[in-house]
């Protein structure tokens, strides 16, 4: 565990970024791995699903619950299982994220974004992962989200140190109607016990954040 003062620091970064970035539960009351925003899309120009989305679209930005990630690290000292497990929670959430992009504020919004270190497997969820273009955008992701993994477990730098071409940051994409078409009403039982059952059969390898 960081130290309490690290700790401290984390957590008032953790309340000030999501005020600042107005990121909203996917579930009032009920934790899930994801957190949803409105956002513009500043990036590169990407498509997915046949959806072309360029800079100034209206996107939906995810963003990783850090304090499940934390816990998930802290419960098992092997990163491989602790990532498997946050796979797991990914699975649970997937039918709340597919409620919560089709309120009427997202209605604008066809395509789901995020970049993070946890995409290790996310295929099966519907979303593509693309690697990031090289430049200051990248190096500056990159740092800012190694320097997380640092507040939230103190084995960060041997974590990154074995699993270096794994822990990259990516870019995280993928249409509404395709998660609303996988995990919507009526769907998501079926696609979520598939996902289960490749999560329980996932080999030894891991994810990210």
């Amino acid at each position: 565990m960081p130290s309490r003062a690290l700790r401290a620091v984390f957590d008032v970064w953790e309340s000030l970024f999501h005020r600042a970035f107005r990121l909203e539960d996917l579930e009032p009351g009920t934790e899930h791995l994801f957190f949803v925003a409105k956002r513009r899309y500043l990036g590169r120009g990407f498509e997915v699903d046949g959806i072309r989305v360029n800079p100034g679209d209206r996107v939906v930005e995810l963003h990783v619950n850090n304090d499940m990630v934390e816990r998930a690290l802290r419960e098992d000292g092997n990163v491989v299982r602790a990532m498997v497990q946050l796979l797991r929670q990914a699975r649970i959430s997937m039918p709340a994220l597919a409620r919560a992009v089709q309120r009427e504020r997202f209605a604008d919004a066809q395509v789901l974004y995020g970049v993070t270190m946890i995409h290790r497997g996310i295929e099966r969820f519907g979303f593509h992962t693309y690697p990031l273009p090289n430049g200051i955008a990248k190096s500056l992701t990159t740092w800012h989200l190694t320097n997380v993994l640092k507040m939230l477990n103190p084995d960060a730098n041997h974590i990154i140190e074995t699993h270096h071409d794994v822990l990259q940051p990516k870019l995280v994409v993928a249409s509404k109607a395709k998660i609303i078409e996988m995990f919507g009403e009526g769907n998501a039982v079926s696609h979520a016990k598939t996902a289960e059952l490749s999560v329980d059969n996932e080999q030894a390898v891991p994810l990210e954040s």
